[in-house]
This record gives C-alpha cells, structure tokens and sequence, in this order.
C-alpha cells in the first residue's frame, strides 16, 4: 500500500542510470589533469600553462598549490605571468584592491589582457558594484568564450542579484567547458529545488555525484537529493538514495517519511524512535511520530508529539494542520479550529512565496518583488532566506 505523507521532504534529487559511465569517463580525464598539475609542480609547463593551473589551483580552493606556481614562474622569469596568478590568489583571500594594483601593470601585455580584465572584474564584483563587474566580466566573455573563470564570475553574480535564467545560462556554460567539475551542476540543481522544481533538479543531482563520486559535500548533496525525490513521491528511489549515505539524523528522517508512505509503519516507527533517542527536540522527528501515533489510534500521544513540534517549529504548515487532526480527534474542538486556521495562514504565506518565486526568476530587475520575498520569509520563520532576498534587491536597485 501506497500513502503520501503530506508535505513530506526536505531537499534534493536523485538517480543512477549514467553514473557508471560518467564515473569513467571522469576518472579518464581526471589523469589527463593530474599529470598536468604534476608536471607544473615538477616545472615542466611552459608560462602559459602553469599560469593556467594557477588559476585552476586557485579555483580549487589550493592556496598552496598557486603559490608554489607563482614562485616557479617568477624562477623562470615569468614576472608578469606569476603576477597575474598572485592577483587571483589575492582575491580568492579578500584583498580586492591589491589585487587591482597588482594586475594595473599588465597593459603592455595583450597575452594577459583576459586575466587582468578577470582580475577586475572580480574585484568589482566583490566590492558590491555589479554594474561595473557586469561590463568587465561580459566584455571577458566577448573576447574569449571559453573562460570558465568569467562564466562562473558572472553565473554568481546573476545569482546574487535574482536573474536565475541568467545564471543558469552561465552554470551550462560553466557545465560543458569544464566537464569534471560537480560545482556548476550541484548550483543547478540546488536552484530547481529551491524553485520547487523538484523532479528537474534530480537528473542535475545524478550529474554532479557523477562527476565526484566522493566530493566534499557528499553526505549534503545525497540528502539533497533523496529529499527531492521524496517530494515528487519517488520513495524507493530516493530510498536508494540514501542506502548510499552515512545514515545522518536527517538521512534517517527520510527514510522514515519513505517507509509510512510506503505502508511500512513499523519500520518508520523504529527509525523515528531512534533518532528521538538521542535528539529528543529535533522538530521533524515529533512530526512524524505524531503522524504515527495518530495512524496508530493514539490521538492523545500523537497531541503531546505535535505539540512539542509547534513549540520548536511555529511555522511548520505539516506539524499545525496534523496537530488540528489531532486535537479533532480528542475533542478539543476550539484548539483544532485555532491550528488549523493558523495553518492555513501559514498555507496562503507559502503559496505566495512559491508565486512570487516564479515572478523573481521571469523578472529580474524588480526589487521590489525580491523586497516582498524577504518580507514573506521573515514571516514563515527564515531569517536566511529574508537576508538573501533583501540583499538581492539591493543588487538591482531596491533598498
């Protein structure tokens, strides 16, 4: 038997069909690069290619690495080379300014024109002056369209400001040049499921574990993607999903949601009571086991769970409206009609957040729907999001 568990879900996407083939196909190139960064470190590349896997190695979060580069070109010589590799490495730390002065003395060199024009771009980017970064960054882009580095730039700051088909655009571009990296193909999939487009992000996920089977966020992004494929109701697959994972609180929560959807109430029972065995205030898990108790006849437990769950979470939609059952259940009537009404108010905030989601991603020069956005989510309890969406109107000239 098959039952939905009513707004069940907390994340991501899923699937394996290309993993395989992929896997191989990375693993493949993923020597081609590494020979390459050997022979840099042995200083067997020439200017180029070493200021080249500079800026790979800076983009790699590899300071050391970029560092080692800069002092093996200006070894050979290669001031002007190491310089531009040292600008992005003063960036990646913050130090906008110095970067732009050290890259000022890079005009006699069109070779390095991109770089400096990169390393000027980024710096306006990181100084709040999207406009300027914009320019600089397209004009990159006209010159050379196969720089990953000024794709990734303007996918970011697309995204920051609210222009999601832009940054999209870019994230594909981003996705195609630069074949072994999970980022851009993580990002796209994280902005699906942010839009509620949950069964477009799973093949997104597949994507990105496909090309790092054991990247840094693994354990994040498979619980990310058996939550996707829980709210389109792929329960065994995201069950799947997550026999593949380290078995976290929030892995097992999900799992729980799969088994009662699934009509395995015992085994939902049993996950839900081992993770309250030792998080005894973790929200999710009072939610479902007061779905449980509920299912199970025992109105009056399935009362006491749900309302620790209202007390720690208010604005959870699930745990109010299953409470109301609950206390319909009992008798109590007036506290029934008062969660469920609190309930629906919490229903009719979410819809419009969802609408004005879809007004953000096809308009995205309008503060003050992003303003509205941050109103709405100050309002469901997300102060993370209000932050975001406030600082995104700012970017396109709100307040």
């Amino acid at each position: 038997m098959n039952r939905t568990v009513p707004g069940g879900g907390t994340g991501s996407a899923g699937g394996t069909r290309r993993l395989g083939r992929v896997a191989l196909l990375a693993a493949l190139i993923a020597g081609v690069i590494g020979s390459a960064l050997i022979l840099a470190r042995r200083g067997r590349l020439p200017p180029t290619r070493l200021v080249a896997a500079g800026i790979e190695a800076v983009d790699r979060g590899d300071a050391a690495a970029a560092r080692e580069i800069v002092r093996r070109l200006r070894r050979s010589g290669a001031d002007a080379e190491a310089t531009a590799v040292q600008a992005r490495l003063l960036l990646a730390k913050g130090f906008a300014q110095p970067a732009i002065d050290a890259v000022a003395g890079l005009g006699g060199r069109p070779d390095l024109d991109v770089l400096r024009r990169l390393v000027e771009g980024e710096a306006a980017f990181r100084s709040g002056q999207f406009s300027a970064a914009r320019g600089i960054l397209g004009g990159v882009v006209e010159a050379d369209p196969a720089s990953v580095a000024a794709h990734r730039l303007l996918a970011t700051l697309a995204y920051d400001t609210g222009a999601i088909p832009e940054a999209l655009g870019h994230l594909d571009k981003v996705r195609r040049l630069a074949p072994l990296d999970p980022r851009p193909v993580r990002l796209m999939a994280l902005i699906h499921s942010d839009y509620e487009l949950y069964a477009e992000a799973v093949p997104f996920y597949e994507e990105s574990l496909a090309r790092d089977p054991d990247q840094p966020d693994r354990e994040d992004l498979l619980t990310e993607m058996a939550s996707c494929q829980v709210k389109v109701r792929r329960y065994d697959d995201a069950l799947a999903t997550l026999a593949r994972a380290a078995g976290a609180p929030g892995q097992r929560l999900l799992e729980a949601e799969c088994r009662l959807a699934l009509g395995q109430t015992d085994r939902a029972r049993a996950v839900v009571e081992g993770v309250l065995a030792d998080r005894p205030d973790d929200a999710t898990a009072l939610v479902l086991r007061g779905t449980i108790r509920l299912e199970d006849g025992d109105a009056a437990g399935a009362v006491e769970a749900l309302t620790a769950a209202v007390r720690l979470q208010p604005r959870d939609y699930q745990a109010r409206i299953t409470l109301a059952r609950a206390l319909a259940t009992v008798g109590r009537d007036e506290d029934a009609r008062r969660e469920q009404a609190e309930g629906e108010t919490i229903r009719t905030l979410r819809a419009e957040f969802a609408e004005l989601h879809q007004k953000a991603w096809d308009a995205p020069g309008d503060a003050a729907v992003r303003l509205r956005l941050a109103e709405l989510a100050d309002a469901l309890g997300r102060p993370d999001l209000a932050r975001v969406w406030r600082e995104a109107a700012a970017a396109v000239g709100g307040r």
